[in-house]
This record gives C-alpha cells, sequence and structure tokens, in this order.
C-alpha cells in the first residue's frame, strides 16, 4: 500500500515554493546589492506556480489526479533540500543567488520527474510531467540570466 499520494507530492511542492517566495523576499529585504535586490524581488513573485497551474484544471479532476497513489516515495522537495541549498553571505552577488536559484529548480524538476515515474496514472504523469517542463523551462530562464550577466 502507498505511503504518499500525488496530492501529497503537490502539497510538498506547494510548502517548497512558499519557503522560496519567502527566502527570496527576505533575500530582497536584506541584500545590500541593487541587483540583488531586483533580482530575488522578482524571484519571490515568481515562485507560486502550483495554485496557478492547477486553477487551470477542472476541479473534479484535480481531485481525482491528488487521490492517486505512489508505489513508492520520491525523494521530496522537503527542507532539508532547502536548508542544503539557501546558504548566501548577506553581500552575495547575483550569481550567487541566481546559483542557489537553479539548485532549488532542481529540488522541484527531481520530485516531479520521481512522482511521474512511480506513477501509472495517465492523467497524474501527464500533471506531474507538466509541472516538471514548468521548472524546466524556469531553470532555463535563470541560465540565461546568469548568462547574460544582468544583474
Amino acid at each position: 500500500m502507498a505511503k504518499i499520494t500525488v496530492g501529497d507530492v503537490l502539497e510538498h511542492a506547494k510548502e517548497f515554493e512558499d519557503m522560496l517566495a519567502e527566502y527570496y523576499a527576505a533575500i530582497s529585504s536584506h541584500s545590500v546589492r541593487d541587483g540583488v535586490r531586483m533580482l530575488a524581488d522578482y524571484m519571490s513573485r515568481h515562485r507560486r506556480r502550483i495554485n496557478e497551474f492547477l486553477s487551470k484544471r477542472e476541479l473534479g479532476e484535480i481531485q481525482r489526479i491528488k487521490r492517486v497513489r505512489l508505489p513508492v516515495e520520491p525523494e521530496a522537495a522537503d527542507k532539508r533540500c532547502f536548508t542544503d541549498n539557501t546558504r548566501l553571505p548577506p553581500d552575495a552577488s547575483a550569481a550567487e543567488v541566481l546559483d542557489v536559484a537553479l539548485q532549488l529548480d532542481q529540488c522541484l524538476i527531481n520530485l516531479y520527474k520521481q512522482a511521474a515515474e512511480e506513477t501509472a496514472d495517465t492523467e497524474a504523469k501527464e500533471l506531474l510531467e507538466k509541472l516538471q517542463v514548468v521548472e524546466v523551462r524556469d531553470k532555463i530562464r535563470l541560465q540565461k540570466i546568469k548568462a547574460l550577466d544582468y544583474f
């Protein structure tokens, strides 16, 4: 019997996104560098994707998918992933903040990928794969920002 459902995975991801939004807001308010404050403020406002993504689907479909059980619990984007990747000095550069953001995006990518691999339910797999694509696109966007040395 499965210990976790797709709904549990989505809740883990939502909690992780909430922690990220708070983390970026704190960086924005405490950084001594203007570019870092602008970057962190932008990132804090763009982190809450799960609710936005799910609101575009039918409620009955989402409720059914959330009840799908996974045979194995994926590595969750939990506090350990968050705390292991968020150590920055107060004078961190934009590049350092982007490096952390890329690592944190990878935590969510891994969560969605592992959960999608564990389910046999086609609609649940599709939903998790789409969430993974959203995170991959975000990671690519951050890599481009870093490469351009915009901040």
